[in-house]
């Protein structure tokens, strides 16, 4: 054989070898970008369910925890429609699938609560709350929600930390009052009213609440005696409704 043959062999040889590892090299590529969408979806499905399990807690409604599902779901099926073969992510769809149906069908596994049990736990509520919000925001711009809609479970949100924040503080206050603790428990009264002073609430709705906690201090400061029924009673007459619009 020629050298020149010899020359030509060898450069032939060569070339198919780049070619072959600029093929493995893409293929590469497109499978750690593949990963990277598919880990992107998969933690943006578990911030989603994690909103889920608060809202699950502490909204008695179902528009809101549907909703979230839904696009729970959708996030989970993009994730399955690059990795078809990868069994977490379609076991995680058809039981996140299934959990969908149970909210339509009005089925949860947790109690509603009126209020949260200590400040920093409320603190921790309100905060998920918002980011809720900012979550309904991005789904907003990327066309997935309707503008509509949109706002309405930002009002829908408004209304569930009103309700947590007022109800908390007349909580705390209740425990405050089991122990006699006077002090304690005029001053959750307060920061009760004080939180219905500055929200936006229609204002006859919102006078009839400051109404009732200002009676509830000012028995408190005539007799220096806590009356625990009436605040037993508050908790409910301070839960405001889907029918009143609550900002803050």
């Amino acid at each position: 054989m020629s050298v020149s043959m010899i020359i030509s062999v060898i450069s032939v040889l060569i070339v198919f070898s780049m070619i072959v590892s600029g093929v493995s090299y893409s293929r590469q590529q497109a499978m750690e970008k593949r990963q990277r969408q598919i880990s992107k979806y998969r933690q943006q499905a578990d911030e989603i369910l994690g909103h889920i399990q608060l809202l699950l807690k502490v909204d008695p409604e179902y528009n809101l925890i549907i909703q979230l599902q839904n696009l729970a779901v959708n996030t989970l099926q993009s994730a399955y429609n690059l990795a078809p073969q990868d069994q977490i992510t379609n076991d995680n769809l058809k039981n996140q699938k299934h959990r969908l149906q149970e909210f339509k069908d009005g089925q949860r596994d947790h109690e509603v609560h009126d209020y949260i049990e200590t400040s920093t736990e409320l603190s921790q509520s309100q905060l998920q709350l918002g980011q809720i919000d900012k979550l309904l925001d991005i789904y907003r711009n990327r066309g997935a929600l309707s503008f509509q809609k949109s706002n309405g479970f930002k009002d829908h949100l408004k209304k569930i930390k009103l309700n947590l924040t007022v109800n908390s503080h007349i909580h705390q206050a209740k425990c405050c009052g089991e122990n006699n603790d006077i002090l304690m428990y005029q001053m959750h009264i307060k920061q009760a009213r004080e939180v219905l002073k500055k929200s936006h609430l229609e204002e006859n709705v919102k006078n009839k609440r400051i109404k009732k906690l200002t009676e509830i201090l000012n028995e408190v400061k005539k007799t220096n005696k806590i009356v625990s029924e009436d605040i037993k009673k508050t908790i409910k007459e301070q839960t405001i409704t889907s029918d009143h619009k609550a900002n803050f």
